[in-house]
Order: C-alpha cells, then sequence, then structure tokens
C-alpha cells in the first residue's frame, strides 16, 4: 500500500509551529508524561513537514565574493 501525501500551505505551516507551543505551555501543569510524549511527537512531525522529511541532501556552497 503507498502512501498518500497531503498538503500544508506556508500560512498554515507556520501558524501550526507559532501555536503549538503556546498550548503546550498552557496544558504544561495539568500534562501527563504521556502527553508530553504525544506534544513532542507533533513537533517532530511538523519539523519533517518544514524540512520535507529530512535534511536536504544536495547543498550549494555560494562564495559571498560573487
Amino acid at each position: 500500500m503507498s502512501e498518500r501525501l497531503f498538503q500544508i500551505n506556508e500560512s498554515d505551516l507556520s501558524e501550526l509551529e507559532r501555536i503549538l507551543p503556546q498550548v503546550g505551555e498552557s496544558l504544561l501543569p495539568v500534562m501527563s508524561n504521556r502527553d508530553r510524549v504525544h506534544l513532542r511527537r507533533v513537533q517532530a512531525i511538523l519539523s519533517n513537514v518544514r524540512w520535507n522529511y529530512g535534511p536536504p541532501t544536495e547543498i550549494e556552497k555560494i562564495d559571498p565574493a560573487d
């Protein structure tokens, strides 16, 4: 079975990245360890989306003198 890919536009992704830490901070006093693990997993997924599921494989070095 193949994986389906979904799109998140840049502004929605930025909004999710901005809001998630605020939600986590406000819930911190009542979160269990399991909740904290889930929150970290959500943050990792958003980071994967931001960086296209991995570090760049091709890096171009640009000389600042050019």
